[in-house]
């Protein structure tokens, strides 16, 4: 028998995210560990309800930036929603519908 291997783990492989939340400011700099274990945390409470939502990469460009790839739209839209609500800021959402990609752009000055 072929070993089958899960969608996430194939998207991850890949490497071709459904999700992008990129995080900057200087907030977020001084902040950056609070909000990346906040990120973590909520990423454990949504594969509970779906495995398959997973965070992909952590992409640090510079100390107050951040870009978290993610394997569903779901998880990126949720991600944006927990750090405005834990860190107020400004969150805009993209959604592209053709290629189901979610872009979450989060500031805080």
């Amino acid at each position: 028998p072929r070993p089958t291997i899960c969608p996430a783990c194939a998207q991850t492989s890949a490497g071709v995210p459904s999700g992008y939340v990129h995080l900057h400011g200087t907030f977020f700099a001084a902040h950056r560990d609070e909000i990346e274990q906040l990120l973590v945390n909520e990423s454990r409470r949504t594969a509970e309800d779906n495995p398959l939502a997973r965070i992909m990469g952590w992409e640090r460009a510079t100390r107050d930036e951040l870009t978290v790839t993610t394997t569903t739209e779901h998880l990126a839209q949720r991600l944006g929603h927990a750090v405005e609500k834990a860190f107020g800021g400004e969150v805009r959402y993209d959604f592209s519908h053709e290629n189901k990609v979610a872009r979450v752009d989060w500031r805080r000055d």
